[in-house]
């Protein structure tokens, strides 16, 4: 891996993205011994590149000031080992939260390998197609093996489902609707399965949320197409809906009827905030719980891996966790106020350059790429803040790894959309 990392780093990020399934899904078991060997791989891994790449290299790292707080974050996040030690927080427990901050640092090394010339940029955004199709086929697969287990009841439906990787289903959904425009048929043959595939599995998420974004961020991304683009992307839509129930219902029509009734259900609760929506309850108790303790600490937090006790009208009992559903509140519970203020920078900061990104992608001279990935993910934006509302995210290792990919798609978008204004022909494709 040293070798990899150091003389074929793209080998080393390829391999990386493509162990990203197994890497990312919970095993619902604890932390399993793969789990800590691939994760104490790969953090360990980028903790090495970054101590390399500054020692070794001479050009400068940090690009601007969205780069210095991502660093800066970390730094600050590692002090946090004072407070955690002080709350008799195990300090096995607490390395393992604040590794996973480590995972965004990959910003850094796909934006100084894959961003030399437009082929590197391909060579990026065909491996991130690869493994997101490999996640969303893993999802899939482990679904259909909960549900082999006798499944006769809705509610077995709710309790086969996993909705880890479906915000990284949803980017990828954002992407691909508007690279398949800009590419030429073999490679919009493949991108359409990538999106068809990471479609199902977003479906088998069963997540509310996640559904009524898939429309959202379609319309937004819909803003910067041709209205004969726009036309093609809604009847596409209605023509794969219609295909994917009238199969179900042929191949199974007794899941699909109590997946169908289940749907309704989820839609119908989302109505009823108090006696009906157990999810909102949940973490509107939750949230509350953890506000007072950030108001014991609002400055240092309480740890990483701090726990507090919350009711759960799901289960009907007491439950200690270090667990909020809602991120930002999350954040500022574990590390408090300033430090968790240095996050949310450096998101505003690259939500603001995936604008600028996405306005700049309009322009004549835009290469293709450069124009779908910059719109695609302007597109998730909206979507990545929304789901660090609803399902934490900073805590998770997905979402952290959904960080620095975005981070470095927004920055590999600029570069090529800058390379592109400044030597028009030889960009143009």
């Amino acid at each position: 891996m040293l070798v990899a990392m150091v003389r074929f780093p793209k080998v080393w990020l390829g391999l990386f993205l493509l162990v990203l399934p197994f890497f990312l899904t919970d095993t619902g078991e604890g932390v399993s011994a793969s789990e800590v060997a691939i994760g104490g791989l790969f953090t360990g891994a980028i903790a090495l590149w970054m101590i390399w790449r500054l020692a070794v290299d001479p050009r400068p790292l940090v690009r601007g000031w969205t780069d210095f707080l991502l660093l800066l974050f970390i730094v600050a996040a590692f002090a946090n080992i004072v407070v955690a030690a002080s709350n008799h927080i195990p300090l096995g427990g607490w390395a393992v939260d604040w590794s996973y901050f480590l995972l965004m640092l990959y910003y850094f090394p796909f934006r100084e390998e894959f961003g030399k010339d437009t082929a590197t940029f391909r060579q990026f955004i065909a491996l991130a197609g690869v493994s997101a199709l490999s996640m969303a086929l893993y999802s899939a697969w482990t679904f259909k093996q909960k549900m082999a287990e006798n499944m006769i009841y809705a509610y077995q439906i709710q309790a086969s489902r996993s909705a880890t990787l479906g915000p990284l289903f949803l980017l990828m959904l954002c992407i691909g609707l508007v690279l398949v425009f800009h590419v030429k048929w073999r490679a919009k043959m493949v991108t359409l399965l990538i999106m068809v595939v990471n479609l199902a599995a977003l479906l088998l998420t069963f997540t509310r949320t996640l559904w009524v974004l898939v429309f959202a961020c379609s319309a937004l991304a819909m803003l910067f197409l041709r209205w004969k683009q726009n036309t093609k992307i809604i009847l596409g839509g209605l023509t794969i809906l219609v295909v994917s129930v009238s199969v179900f219902y042929a191949i199974s029509p007794k899941v699909a009827s109590v997946a169908l009734v289940f749907v309704q259900k989820r839609f119908t609760s989302s109505t009823q905030l108090k006696g009906g929506d157990f999810s909102f309850e949940t973490r509107i108790i939750e949230v509350n719980d953890a506000w007072r303790k950030v108001k014991q600490a609002p400055l240092g937090g309480n740890g990483l891996r701090s726990m507090f006790v919350t009711w759960t009208p799901i289960d009907q009992w007491h439950n200690r966790t270090s667990f909020v559903h809602i991120g930002y509140i999350g954040l500022i519970h574990k590390v408090g106020f300033p430090t968790a203020l240095i996050m949310f920078c450096v998101l505003i900061g690259f939500s603001i350059r995936s604008i600028r990104a996405a306005l700049a992608a309009r322009r004549p001279h835009a290469p293709p790429l450069a124009r779908s990935v910059a719109i695609g993910v302007f597109a998730f934006i909206p979507a990545m803040y929304i789901n660090i509302f609803m399902a934490g995210i900073f805590d998770q290792r997905y979402g952290n790894v959904m960080f620095a990919f975005i981070f470095a798609a927004v920055a590999l978008s600029e570069e090529a959309l800058r390379r592109a204004q400044q030597d028009p022909p030889l960009e143009s494709q």
